[in-house]
């Protein structure tokens, strides 16, 4: 069974919608997003690494458990007698998830429908909290019975 991985970026990033090359009529994935992409997958390698976990950990169809916590900082326009307010601005918590799930494929699993189970939480902004998205990557459900379980 693969070990957990766990690592942090220091950003809070959706992934951005493709954009239309008039000039050229193609379609292209902005550089920011390519610029994260790029970001999240090089943190989780060397997370894997230090772990002594080989790339492509889980098989294909193997089932996984990805859970992604973002974190802002308040912005500082906000009056001092704010500490803290929910995080209901963009980017929006399934952009997120689709921004890691994309960076991964290829490095963690094959295909990113292995993620059977996702869990993206976009935490407070508090005042003076550094950005950061902490990432947790872990075995999902096996298909087995638990041997507690009555027949």
């Amino acid at each position: 069974m693969t070990a957990r991985i766990e690592f942090t970026v220091t950003f809070a990033a959706g992934k951005q919608r493709h954009r239309l090359d008039r000039r050229h009529a193609r379609m292209y994935t902005p550089n920011d997003t390519i610029r994260n992409e790029r970001a999240i997958a090089a943190a989780c390698a060397k997370a894997m690494a230090e772990a002594g976990i080989k790339s492509l950990a889980f098989g294909p169809h193997e089932p996984v458990i990805l859970n992604v916590d973002a974190y802002r900082p308040l912005p500082e326009s906000q009056p001092k007698s704010v500490r803290s307010e929910p995080d209901t601005y963009k980017p929006d918590g399934d952009n997120e998830g689709k921004l890691v799930m994309d960076a991964l494929n290829g490095l963690v699993w094959a295909d990113d429908a292995q993620v059977v189970d996702l869990h993206v939480v976009k935490h407070p902004r508090v005042r003076g909290q550094a950005e950061r998205m902490d990432i947790s990557i872990a075995p999902g459900w096996s298909g087995r019975r638990d041997e507690t379980e009555e027949m």
